[in-house]
């Protein structure tokens, strides 16, 4: 014999199902970045592991950083479409920081992490 369930609990069954098939955020997500595998883009993280705010800018432009990222860049990923193109960030005093084509830096060594306030 089949009981009928409770409005309430046949509901709550239901909302924990969606949740369980609903799958992760895309990698477009991450960070709230729009160039996703776009060549020609870098993009720069507030947190290690591509996490935190997202900056992306286009590869061979020379920026200064806004507010939001400023001195605060610790990953990247560089989406280049030319082996001539690098991602380079730029800090105080005198710091440069190179990545290649097609690099992804999860975590920035120390002594450029939070410290570039340009790219290119």
């Amino acid at each position: 014999m089949i009981k009928k369930m409770p409005l309430k609990a046949g509901v709550v069954a239901v909302a924990v199902m969606a949740g369980l098939i609903t799958s992760a955020p895309s990698a477009n997500a991450a960070g709230n970045c729009t160039h996703y595998e776009q060549p020609g883009y870098a993009q720069l993280f507030t947190d290690p592991n591509y996490q935190g705010d997202c900056f992306e800018y286009s590869l061979g432009t020379y920026i200064e950083l806004p507010s939001y990222v400023k001195n605060k860049v610790s990953s990247l990923r560089s989406w280049s479409d030319s082996p001539l193109r690098s991602v380079w960030l730029y800090g105080d005093p005198n710091l440069v920081f190179r990545a290649g084509p097609n690099e992804w830096w999860s975590s920035l060594p120390s002594w450029i992490d939070d410290q570039a306030d340009f790219a290119s």
